[in-house]
């Protein structure tokens, strides 16, 4: 009688294996969440940086801040749709409903296209208030955008590492921040950390 010798992983063997794989998935699975928020977070940084290139250009070009009338506190809260709606239309010199019209909004009379939005900066939805709000790139509304506008060389911005009403002082012209949405998930982060 001949003995079959026949190689083979047993129960034993196949279930260890599929164990260590999904510790090894249990491990990286958050730590590339973690990256792509990470990456997400620059590219919103590097776009709100190139609203406030706009900005500056504007100020270059007419020797004051667009939005004046909206800067009261030096603050322009972009997740109030109103501001929201002049921001786009200053900035882009287009109207927000019917982007083939040109528009002279916030101070820019002669039309000049300061900035090109793309559509995933402008919230989808319905109706014209929800299609003229930006967005960065996790969909969070709650961008703010701080001026110098009494030229006095320093900004009172919140401070991160001292809790939700700290604020301090940091010498600049203009910067930005974005509010954390606990509701929906979305991360705060500030240009000038």
């Amino acid at each position: 009688m001949k003995t079959r010798n026949t190689s083979a992983f047993t129960l034993i063997e196949l279930l260890t294996v599929i164990a260590i794989i999904g510790i090894l998935a249990g491990i990286l699975i958050p730590t590339v969440g973690i990256v792509q928020q990470k990456a997400t977070m620059a590219t919103s940084k590097a776009r709100i940086s190139q609203y406030l290139s706009a900005i500056q250009s504007f100020k270059g070009e007419y020797s004051y801040y667009p939005f004046s009338d909206k800067l009261s506190s030096g603050n322009l809260d972009l997740s109030v749709v109103g501001n929201s709606k002049v921001f786009i239309e200053t900035l882009s010199a287009r109207d927000v409903a019917d982007p083939s019209k040109s528009v002279s909004e916030g101070g820019n009379r002669r039309r000049i296209e300061f900035y090109n939005f793309t559509e995933d900066e402008i919230a989808d939805g319905s109706g014209p208030s929800a299609a003229s709000t930006v967005i960065d790139g996790f969909g969070n509304n709650k961008i703010v955008l701080v001026f110098d506008y009494k030229n006095e060389g320093e900004l009172s911005v919140p401070d991160p590492e001292g809790g939700p009403t700290a604020t301090k002082k940091i010498r600049s012209q203009m910067t930005a921040y974005v509010e954390a949405d606990d509701l929906e998930g979305f991360p705060g982060y500030y240009l000038y950390d």
